[in-house]
């Protein structure tokens, strides 16, 4: 019986033993529960770091300052497109063929045109003082008309060109270069006394100038009239097409024999290529043949 109690008494010591290393363990092992109240994890997305960059948002605020937007409101080529050249100058007087032959040089197409009340194109050139010129210019055009003047009398040679656009009604003065038909504005010109006018789609010019000594003769050039679209928006002229084209002649004599080699051919700045048919010759070899035939 003794046994009994004793085996009893071990057994449930042995039980009441396990039981509190099982709860003592449990207890212990609760790590993840302690844990969980540091997570760490947890803790990170409470701080946020980057929820907090994203409030500040550098790239954000620089998006606001938009320097470059800024830029572009003050866009300065734009504003030198619409200031290239005073667009309100002076009158022009009346242009005429007054004084031709005797105080000044003039070329004309047609050779009788009257740029005072005909649809044609007209320009003259008059010394003041040395190489120093005054110009008149008169022509039809939708967007700009040019006086030019180079040492080779040339379609494709170098101008100088001294420009008048109709620029939204009003006239634009300004100069450059013709190569090979195309204006160029990177090289400017010298000019003073611009006056312009538009009417009725004839824009009108005079101006000042003064020109390089040439290598033949110290007012040895070609006069040529040019003209071409416009484009007032970007203030970009486009390719000329030559309306005047003189020989080389003195521009310090006004009785000088002028013509314009252009009147008796085509505006092309090439030489135009004459052909003739070869039917009647065709018609005339068959017919020898037929009759040798026969």
């Amino acid at each position: 019986m003794d046994k009994r109690l004793i085996l009893s008494f071990l057994l449930v010591t042995l039980s009441l033993e396990f039981m509190a290393t099982s709860a003592q363990s449990n207890a212990t092992t609760v790590a993840p529960s302690s844990n969980a109240t540091t997570v760490a994890p947890s803790s990170n997305a409470t701080t946020v770091v980057p929820s907090s960059n994203a409030t500040t948002v550098a790239p954000a605020n620089n998006a606001t300052t938009v320097a470059p937007a800024n830029n572009a409101t003050t866009v300065a080529p734009a504003s030198n497109a619409t200031t290239v050249a005073p667009n309100t100058l002076p009158a022009v007087a009346t242009i005429s063929r007054q004084e031709c032959g005797s105080s000044k040089l003039c070329a004309a197409e047609p050779s009788e045109c009257s740029p005072a009340s005909g649809s044609c194109y007209f320009l003259s050139a008059k010394q003041q003082s040395g190489q120093n010129y005054s110009f008149e210019l008169s022509g039809q055009s939708d967007g700009y008309i040019a006086a030019g003047v180079s040492s080779t009398a040339s379609q494709t040679a170098r101008h100088r060109a001294y420009i008048c656009a109709n620029n939204n009604g009003a006239v634009r003065f300004f100069t450059g270069f013709i190569n090979n038909l195309v204006l160029n504005l990177t090289e400017s010109l010298d000019s003073s006394n611009q006056r312009g006018s538009i009417n009725s789609g004839k824009i009108q010019c005079t101006f000042s100038a003064v020109l390089p000594d040439t290598t033949t003769r110290a007012a040895g050039y070609s006069l040529s009239v040019t003209t071409g679209p416009y484009d007032s928006s970007s203030g970009q002229p486009g390719t000329a097409s030559f309306r005047i084209l003189t020989p080389v002649v003195n521009l310090s004599d006004p009785t000088a024999n002028v013509s314009n080699l252009l009147s008796n051919s085509t505006s092309s700045a090439y030489p135009v290529t004459h052909t003739h048919s070869f039917l009647p010759v065709l018609l005339v070899t068959v017919s020898m043949l037929a009759f040798t035939t026969a």
